[in-house]
């Protein structure tokens, strides 16, 4: 699945709907003078997320991947990649690095960027937050400065899948229900010490967030801010 979600930031997705249940995961492709591409797709999905990723931009004009979480089904494309493009440098966490050093040993290009750091890549700037606890110890967020896009991965995720990824796409009561089952299976056990950044991040008042499951939150972000910091409280 290719969405264009604004003129210089393509979805590239994969989304099952089936009768039970539906759910996605979602990466993106930041163009323009600099082609950055943050997260990848399941493995499963590989071979058609490459031939999407071809078709918006040759991979030879990549200028770097940004991983957000080393779990497959946001990592495991990029040994499909790194195949292809074995200097493309891979921006991670510190504690992602050691994760997808073991995962993928032939990646040579790891890079960590630090928590509270900014990466300025042609004219783009990309802040990072680390989010350990929710979910694995590597989890980070990708904030893209100017865009005001927030770059979620697990974080704010839902149990959801649309072809046309936008929460305008379903009533509020289905969002809220998808973001509230996926809170519950992936964040419920988290300790009160890792769910204290979530005041930080959305302090940074993105206008967009673009998470790795679900749908893009822009219609009704502040009802789902709300229902995340109520957890916060709850704990």
């Amino acid at each position: 699945m290719l969405y264009k979600l604004t003129p210089n930031i393509t979805v590239i997705g994969k989304v099952i709907i089936r009768p039970e249940r539906s759910f996605s995961f979602l990466a993106y492709l930041v163009t323009g003078g600099k082609n950055i591409l943050i997260d990848t797709l399941p493995i499963p999905a590989g071979e058609i997320f490459l031939e999407e990723l071809k078709s918006c931009v040759a991979l030879d004009k990549l200028d770097a991947v940004i991983i957000n979480h080393s779990e497959s089904d946001h990592s495991g494309s990029l040994s499909l990649l790194s195949e292809q493009c074995p200097n493309l440098p891979v921006y991670c966490s510190d504690a992602g690095k050691e994760i997808l050093q073991a995962a993928y040993p032939t990646i040579s290009s790891l890079q960590v960027v630090t928590n509270g750091s900014s990466l300025q890549i042609g004219d783009l700037t990309f802040s990072f937050t680390y989010t350990p606890g929710l979910h694995w110890a590597d989890n980070m967020v990708t904030y893209l400065e100017g865009e005001r896009i927030l770059f979620s991965n697990d974080l704010f995720g839902q149990s959801l899948g649309m072809e046309i990824p936008l929460d305008s796409q379903v009533s509020e009561a289905a969002l809220l229900s998808g973001a509230k089952n996926y809170f519950e299976k992936v964040f419920s056990t988290a300790p009160p010490e890792s769910l204290a950044i979530l005041p930080h991040i959305i302090a940074k008042q993105p206008r967009l967030v673009a998470p790795g499951h679900g749908v893009i939150l822009q219609e009704h972000l502040a009802k789902i801010f709300d229902y995340y910091q109520m957890m916060c409280v709850a704990k």
